[in-house]
């Protein structure tokens, strides 16, 4: 079986998981992609590019359509599958599906939400009727939340969904790689400051605000990594001047998960906050909950989340807070965010199945519906 895979973000950590993953199934692949400025990308493939662009740069990536609709027509009699990230990209494949002389079966996997989609702008309702008209046209839909399904897509929009695979952003636990950087000792030291650990694309300007005030003024140290976009860029020179917080740069998954989440007492896995009621943080589940339940590290969540809601679920296994009110937010981790709290929250994370946070069956599953063409 032959099939196309088209990134919107070749070194998306998540989009080189699922591509090192369909690898594993036999398939010969041609890869196509647009290139952003990201992490530095470590890909089995060499990709045909398309184009550079920024992000939520929509109206200037013309020529990245054209380019991508000329290989499209090139290439997809020859192909059996387009796996497709990236809604307007997934309109493109469409687009040369309606003319193409061979049906392309068209799988579009959905990561998260963009807030686009939630506008209340001319745009924002012109996306959403693009969305009810193409979505049922998709062969398979692949979420990595439940709730993108039932919540989003059936509840909220009334979207009638065609067939459809949930694979989770669960850890792959054969492509952990252990490190050898020096562990925080299992028996707290109590004359210690507790380390606070931000891990991944660092998006949020409440947070970062939060973290700086906590190491300050209120005896926690932070650990920043990941990368910075251009709303936190100015942070890192902040960061710089401030004494107890850390950026030690961006890393790689899975290949350095273990030294870093091994080097900190709890995480922050507070999705970016927004004040709107309804959002991607209402659906997603972060790499951080599933990263913080296989490592059985404490993490930090944002009220209203999916991922607060999550850990409700499995157990109060997380502390939950409200960036709402920052103040509110540094006061109660002052008081409450202890080395005691921490240990009672490590007990309850032990008895949670790790069916929660690995990949299990979802790769043959997929597997399944490629081999019998069942899309």
């Amino acid at each position: 079986m032959k099939m196309i895979f088209i990134s919107n973000n070749w070194a998306d950590a998540h989009q080189q998981t699922r591509l090192n993953a369909l690898l594993k199934l036999n398939l010969s692949i041609v890869a196509i992609t647009v290139l952003r400025n990201y992490y530095h990308a470590t890909s089995p493939l060499m990709p045909i590019v398309i184009g550079n662009v920024d992000h939520v740069s929509y109206t200037k990536r013309g020529k990245v359509y054209y380019r991508l609709y000329s290989h499209l027509s090139k290439h997809a009699k020859t192909n059996d599958f387009l796996y497709v990230f990236g809604f307007d990209l997934m309109l493109i494949a469409l687009i040369s599906s309606a003319f193409s002389a061979k049906k392309i079966k068209i799988i579009y996997e959905v990561p998260d939400i963009r807030e686009l989609f939630f506008s209340k702008s001319i745009f924002g309702k012109l996306i959403r009727w693009i969305e009810k008209i193409t979505i049922p046209k998709i062969d398979l839909l692949v979420v990595t939340s439940p709730d993108f399904i039932t919540k989003y897509y059936v509840d909220l929009r009334k979207i009638s969904v065609p067939d459809y695979l949930v694979i989770e952003n669960k850890i792959h636990p054969q492509e952990i790689e252990k490190s050898s950087l020096p562990c925080v000792p299992a028996i707290a030291d109590p004359n210690r400051k507790i380390r606070i650990g931000y891990f991944g694309v660092l998006r949020c300007p409440v947070s970062l605000d939060c973290l700086i005030k906590l190491s300050e003024n209120h005896g926690f140290e932070i650990i920043l990594r990941g990368i910075f976009m251009p709303l936190t860029k100015h942070y890192e020179k902040i960061v710089q001047e401030t004494t107890r917080i850390h950026y030690l740069g961006p890393y790689q998954v899975p290949q350095d998960l273990s030294s870093i989440y091994s080097t900190v007492d709890v995480i922050w896995a507070v999705y970016p906050f927004s004040e709107k009621m309804i959002g991607n943080h209402r659906f997603a589940r972060t790499n951080r909950f599933y990263e913080s339940l296989y490592f059985k590290k404490p993490f930090i969540v944002q009220k209203g989340t999916a991922d607060s809601s999550m850990a409700t679920l499995l157990g109060n296994i997380a502390i939950e807070i409200n960036l709402e009110n920052t103040n509110q937010v540094i006061e109660f981790l002052s008081e409450n965010l202890t080395f005691e709290r921490l240990e009672i929250i490590k007990n309850q994370l032990q008895k949670i199945p790790e069916n929660n946070c690995q990949i299990t069956n979802e790769y043959k599953d997929l597997e399944v519906c490629l081999q019998q063409n069942k899309l």
